[in-house]
């Protein structure tokens, strides 16, 4: 593991811990695997291979898009494990790059390595739980190394899941799942007998292990209606609307039992429901010209705002927020302006600004470790580097604190605002609408 590699390791480890709330793997094999190409689906841009890399238990290689690995940072991307990948727009002749780059991940396999690819090829402009045609890449990449090795060592290509409640948004919550190893020995005489045809049935095999580990809506026109659904259910991965009596397993797998039946649906089944698709849209839509979220609607029906317990939490974490606001909070209004007028796509925007902001909280921080040891330096200059470190550490626990209560204190200047307002008509709206999604399940026997 080259020093790079172990220094982004050890502090986006941190980050990612900090980032979400609640982080689930099932099906992920620390060992027993080597030799391993993993294919994920890829809805988050930058957030996907740093989420695999540190909860997938696996040493891995990235392949990204050339485009990326520019002279300046072509040492740092190599380091970091990183191999570029060209595409047809890159320009120039893409096939004898691509074959240089065949040539090393040969060599990692057969060294034992891993790599992970997106088999999507490229990511959305917002986060959408859809996944798009798989591409060939990473059979290709598995069989060259084969024939590489003589077929004198097993090579696997495994499916991965990503699903998050919302990647964009801190404290939030992801699950990953992997499938079953497809070890690609086992497909050698139909490989030898026909390289296109066996290729192209594993890539169809890939495809629907990926779906069969992601929350997959099939048709683009009914993505939103299923995010709006799983929120007025409270039963799906959204990342505020949710019943917390229900683990994050069942939501996932109720996101995916809705997003099923919606797939399994006949186009005459579907035009049925568009007249509760539409009646959903009206329900959002008289919501935002409110200016209210779902989840404040909720909370002004249940009467479920909690305040008190708030107010208390804000009162106790003060000085902790405080503590968070010197260290990081300039730098992290900095950075949100920075990301969102460089980055125009804002599906880039959760995992860039989780990057920008531990690189640069960790470095303009570092002069408060020999402030805090001469402080201290009456102790000795063990003891006071001891302390310095120590606080140095929990800067990024000081910076959570900051967010958690910027949080509180919005939440409760929303209840202040929402409270005025009349909301029986859409309170019975929800009740009724919620009705009719579950009909959708029945009707689908689950």
């Amino acid at each position: 593991m080259k020093f790079v590699y172990l220094s982004f390791w050890i502090l986006f480890n941190l980050g990612l811990r900090l980032y979400f709330k609640t982080v689930r793997t099932f099906n992920v094999k620390r060992k027993g695997l080597g030799r391993t190409i993993y294919v994920s689906n890829h809805p988050a841009a930058f957030m996907d291979p740093l989420a695999i890399a540190l909860y997938g238990k696996r040493v891995v290689h990235f392949m990204a898009r050339a485009d990326v690995f520019k002279p300046l940072f072509m040492p740092i991307f190599t380091s970091a494990h990183m191999l570029p990948i060209y595409r047809q727009l890159d320009g120039g002749d893409t096939r004898e790059k691509n074959r240089q780059v065949f040539l090393k991940t040969n060599e990692l396999i057969r060294k034992n390595g891993n790599i992970l690819i997106f088999g999507e090829g490229f990511t959305d402009e917002v986060f959408i739980r859809r996944l798009k045609s798989i591409k060939k890449g990473a059979f290709r990449i598995g069989f060259s190394a084969l024939e590489a090795m003589n077929w004198e060592h097993k090579v696997y290509v495994v499916a991965i899941g990503c699903n998050y409640t919302d990647p964009n948004m801190a404290r939030s919550e992801l699950l990953l799942n992997s499938a079953e190893p497809i070890c690609l020995n086992d497909y050698r005489s139909d490989y030898e007998e026909n390289p296109s045809r066996t290729i192209a049935v594993l890539t169809t095999l890939l495809d629907a292990e990926i779906k069969n580990n992601i929350i997959h809506v099939e048709k683009e026109e009914w993505l939103e209606f299923h995010d709006r659904a799983m929120k007025l259910t409270r039963r799906g991965m959204d990342p505020l609307c949710y019943d917390d009596s229900y683990s994050l397993e069942e939501r996932y797998q109720y996101g995916r039992q809705l997003a099923n039946s919606l797939n399994d649906k006949s186009e005459e089944e579907l035009t049925q429901l568009h007249q509760v698709k539409s009646e959903v849209t009206s329900y959002f839509n008289g919501l935002d010209s409110l200016n209210i979220s779902e989840n404040e609607r909720y909370l002004n029906a249940t009467k479920s705002w909690g305040i008190p317990k708030r107010l208390l939490i804000m009162l106790v974490s003060l000085p902790f927020a405080l503590l968070g606001l010197i260290h990081a909070g300039l730098w992290y209004l900095l950075v949100k302006r920075f990301v969102e007028k460089v980055f125009k796509r804002p599906v880039f925007w959760g995992s860039s600004k989780l990057i920008i902001l531990m690189a640069l909280v960790g470095l303009v921080n570092i002069p408060f470790i020999f402030l805090i040891a001469h402080y201290f330096a009456c102790l000795g200059s063990v003891y006071a580097y001891l302390i310095a470190f120590s606080y140095y550490f929990f800067i990024w626990f000081y910076s959570l604190m900051a967010y958690a209560w910027k949080n509180h204190a919005v939440h409760c200047y929303r209840y202040l605002k929402v409270r005025k307002l009349d909301l029986s008509s859409f309170h019975d709206t929800a009740d009724r609408l919620k009705i009719s999604i579950d009909s959708i399940l029945k009707k689908q026997g689950v």
